[in-house]
């Protein structure tokens, strides 16, 4: 799920601002997501409980994500030629 919610944010900003977003930036907001939610769980009084390992899959799917959307993204964005003489 963490691998869909990336991608979408990474398109998003791509169309938004109509260059290579910094995929950092978006692995970041992936991974802040997924911190929060494990937060929540921990504050809020479910019947659900906090996990690092939760953490760590909601990481790996948005790092799968950003994978995807490099090589989407090189074929998109090619690279600026340098046109100094």
């Amino acid at each position: 799920m963490f691998a869909g919610w990336t991608f979408l944010i990474g398109v998003f900003r791509a169309s938004s601002t109509k260059r290579k977003p910094g995929l950092w930036i978006v692995f970041s907001l992936g991974c802040f997501y997924g911190l929060l939610i494990e937060f929540l769980q921990f504050v809020v009084p479910t019947n659900r409980s906090p996990e690092i390992l939760d953490f760590v899959a909601d990481a790996l799917g948005a790092l799968f994500a950003i994978f995807v959307l490099h090589f989407l993204f090189k074929s998109m964005f090619p690279p600026e030629k340098d046109h100094t003489a």
